[in-house]
């Protein structure tokens, strides 16, 4: 059955392609400096391969197939990729550790108090924005005022801004949720309210307190950087500047990167990447924390009662029945983990004590036939044109236990509309962001009016239950040995999100003389341009 199930994954090809939550009562981030460094790659260090003093100079060229609309006005920016750009410019209160853990950036430390609720944040002292404004709790305080303009769920939990003094400001939530400390801390980037007082003129440039800003837009081209001035951190950044280009197609892509018209590239093709890898010639970035990777795998539709998957025997069979290591081997190229849980091995909230569901096709049969479906029955996959090939593997491999699936090949309009409104039939392909806020990321998945695949899965009073403790946790050591819980409870007990399958651990390339970035390291979507030098 072994050589059956890899020669059927060997002849197919694939097409394919906003957190960790420090939640204590305070944090004073002693675990690294916002101008650190990090990691290790594939091959030598993840900040470069060159060793010695920064060398000054240079513009460092990247290309991606993310673009952005705006990239000075951040409340308008609203998904993930934007961060790629926002970073460049503009910073938040906290970063991430490489495990995921939340540290200081223009916050040096902060304060929790479940019971008010409220946090209390310290700011970093002699920080100005690029038109020379003071950065200080008013225009931490406006900033908030500004992004609940626009009803981002990231302030949506704070109440009211207290100012306490020029440095330190107290947000009063409107009830204790612990994912509240990442969404603020994380998910706004600060403008100069001079600026902001010009906002269509903001939207095409930009003003805040990074490294670089813009200095000139061409949407849907490029975005060009040139070096602030005044940035906060002495002696940085080391570049003269930063272009950031939209190069939509990967072949076309790779191919300028490796002429040398690039120095770093994004690459969402999982065959160009292994073909990168092979040629050994540049440097794969990992990501280290587990923060912002999209992991796939199979979640079917259990929220009906009286069809196969509303059995938790048959979902847990679904399950054994997928040989994860070879879907992951075969279509990972060794750019991929396996998974057994909402997180990768050495995150803060991974839990070691899931079992998972090793591939076990006997078990599988003699689940099924205890759920009364000794015969098997037949059913559906739904999936998008890029993971055909994968899900007709993991369709094949069904099939060996008696779960008999067509694939029903959709557009990615429609396969959005299927998971967001819970109507797909059958199995769903589960794309899911890993980050150690389960309270957050899970939750967007797992709590009864969540946006992502909740209204075609089954909501056990245990799981809610178990799933509001962890954002209700008063201290973060409460809130990760309840996430914790929450991975074994909704992965080996309920099997409510099916059987994951892998995560890909980054799709940055570049070449070795590219040093100190920090590319995808800490979150997928951000980077420390003020960090980065070329040795060359």
């Amino acid at each position: 059955m072994k050589k059956k199930i890899l020669s059927i994954l060997l002849s197919a090809v694939l097409l394919c392609s906003f957190a960790a939550c420090s939640n204590g009562t305070s944090n004073s981030g002693g675990v690294a400096s916002p101008d650190s460094t990090s990691g290790d790659a594939a091959s030598g260090s993840a900040s470069g391969q060159a060793d010695g003093e920064p060398k000054y100079g240079g513009v460092m060229r990247y290309a991606s197939h993310l673009t952005i609309a705006n990239p000075g006005y951040t409340p308008e920016c609203t998904i993930s990729g934007n961060l790629l750009f926002l970073t460049v410019s503009y910073e938040s209160l906290t970063y991430y550790d490489e495990s995921g853990k939340l540290i200081p950036k223009l916050a040096t430390e902060w304060s929790t108090d479940a019971n008010e609720p409220s946090i209390t944040w310290t700011l970093r002292q002699g920080v100005k924005f690029a038109d020379g404004t003071d950065f200080n709790a008013d225009a931490v305080k406006v900033n908030i005022e500004e992004y609940q303009k626009f009803s981002r769920s990231e302030t949506s939990n704070i109440a009211s801004c207290e100012v306490v003094d020029d440095h330190t400001i107290k947000m009063h939530l409107k009830e204790w949720n612990s994912s509240t400390l990442e969404s603020v801390g994380f998910f706004v980037y600060y403008m100069s309210p001079k600026a902001m007082e010009d906002v269509d003129s903001l939207r095409a440039s930009s003003c805040g307190t990074g490294a670089f800003q813009v200095s000139e837009f061409e949407p849907g081209i490029a975005v060009k950087y040139e070096k602030n001035e005044n940035y906060w951190q002495p002696g940085k950044p080391y570049l003269d500047g930063v272009e950031i280009y939209v190069v939509e197609e990967p072949t076309t892509r790779a191919s300028a990167f490796q002429a040398g018209e690039y120095d770093i590239i994004s690459m969402n093709s999982t065959i160009i990447s292994k073909q990168l890898k092979d040629s050994g010639q540049h440097i794969f970035e990992e990501n280290k924390s587990g923060v912002g990777l999209v992991a796939t795998g199979l979640i079917p539709r259990s929220s009906d009662v009286g069809t196969p998957f509303a059995d938790v025997r048959v979902r847990q069979a679904m399950c054994y029945a997928l040989d994860t290591e070879a879907l992951c081997n075969t279509f990972g190229y060794g750019l991929q983990t396996i998974l057994n849980q909402w997180a990768v091995p050495g995150t803060v909230t991974y839990n070691p004590d899931v079992k998972g569901y090793p591939y076990d096709l006997e078990k599988a049969k003699a689940l099924l036939a205890d759920a009364g479906y000794p015969d098997g029955f037949d059913t559906i996959i739904n999936t998008n044109a890029g993971g055909k090939d994968l899900f007709t593997a993991a369709a094949n491999m069904l099939a060996d236990a008696g779960i008999r699936c067509e694939i029903n090949l959709i557009d990615e309009t429609a396969q959005v509309n299927l998971y967001s409104t819970g109507t797909w039939q059958g199995i769903m392909g589960h794309f899911f962001t890993l980050a150690p806020d389960l309270g957050l990321y899970m939750g967007r998945h797992l709590a009864k009016d969540a946006p992502f695949y909740a209204a075609g899965i089954q909501h056990p009073d245990n799981a809610m239950a178990l799933l509001e403790a962890v954002q209700k946790a008063p201290t973060e050591a409460e809130k990760i040995k309840l996430e914790h819980e929450l991975q074994a409870l909704v992965y080996d007990d309920l099997a409510l999100f099916g059987q994951p399958i892998s995560v890909g651990m980054g799709s940055t390339w570049k070449y070795d003389y590219v040093v100190g970035d920090d590319r995808e390291v800490r979150h997928t979507f951000t980077w420390a341009p003020e960090n980065a030098w070329l040795s060359k």
